[in-house]
């Protein structure tokens, strides 16, 4: 029988990726009823993404940060803004606003760190793009939470300099270092490390989970579409409401707002808290490349162990 972790390991990377293939045909949606009106069926299965492009920004881009973590060994900040410049260049299918300035300014020569801050001071949103794409820290470091939580925050501080997009990657990551370590007690723990250094906002959003209604979640508010902390929050409660990891993307998927960011995040949380065998075999037969994703989740996973 396979270690629990592992099988958790890669139902995060994987979870990641089919929450965020079921939502991308109804992103731009808008409001459940638009979505109701345009798939009247329902949606159930993953839609096939256009040829020459496998993945849109949500995945290419954990993609990269995963190779990049495997093959230098750690992180590197410039090699892993390299590769995303390069998926920019070659694809940028999804790739958002505040992505895309920071990157751009990355291609013509300023340093990571500082084409984040510049991006933010033109006007960049606090959006989801830096926790859409984290959860290859949470596998690499998963032994090691104090390195886990500086790794989200430089991963993210790339391209989003607003504080509230790093340590909601750290607080993603820290969520999902302790499901797969079987801990149900998640929120509590991510409080309890973030609580004396992260926004407030951030907290508070983390804090209204174990007790919100469904119906109070911040899923389709006007004009905060792709909005980080609302994707923190939904995310974090699929991971402590919803039994069901199916249930639970189909929902986000046909909820309206942001679906395809939100089901990528919610994937990867409850994929690190149930494992692999909570994903349909028929989204993992329509999902390219899974072979090679649960393939990096696990190197990633025991990267650590190899001297």
């Amino acid at each position: 029988m396979e270690p629990p972790l592992l099988t958790r390991a890669r139902g995060a990377l994987l979870g990641l990726a089919v929450g965020n293939q079921l939502g991308v045909p109804t992103e731009f949606c808008g409001t459940a009823a638009a979505i109701r009106a345009a798939f009247p069926g329902g949606v159930r299965d993953l839609a096939p993404p256009p040829k020459g492009s496998p993945f849109d920004d949500d995945v290419a881009m954990t993609l990269e940060l995963a190779e990049s973590l495997i093959e230098t060994g750690d992180f590197d900040a410039d090699d892993v803004a390299a590769r995303w410049v390069r998926w920019m260049r070659t694809d940028a299918r999804g790739i958002g606003l505040t992505t895309r300035r920071a990157l751009t300014l990355i291609e013509r020569g300023m340093e990571p760190f500082a084409a984040a801050r510049v991006a933010r001071d033109q006007g960049a949103a606090a959006s989801n793009g830096a926790v859409m794409r984290c959860i290859p820290v949470a596998l690499r470091y998963h032994d090691d939470v104090d390195r886990l939580i500086r790794v989200s925050i430089e991963q993210a501080a790339i391209t989003h300099a607003d504080e509230r997009c790093p340590w909601s990657a750290a607080a993603v990551n820290i969520a999902a270092r302790e499901l797969l370590h079987g801990n149900p007690r998640f929120v509590d723990e991510t409080l309890r490390r973030l609580e004396s250094v992260a926004p407030r906002e951030l907290i508070e959003a983390i804090r209204r989970v174990p007790e919100e209604h469904e119906r109070d979640l911040p899923i389709d508010v006007p004009g905060e579409h792709g909005y980080v902390l609302h994707c923190i929050e939904i995310a974090f409660w699929c991971a402590v409401h919803r039994p069901s990891l199916e249930e639970a993307l189909i929902f986000l998927a046909e909820a309206g707002g942001d679906t395809d960011t939100n089901a990528a995040v919610a994937g990867a949380l409850l994929g690190a808290r149930d494992g692999e065998a909570a994903i349909p075999p028929r989204w993992l037969d329509q999902l390219e490349q899974a072979r090679r994703i649960a393939a990096l989740a696990e190197r990633l996973f025991f990267s650590r162990e190899q001297p």
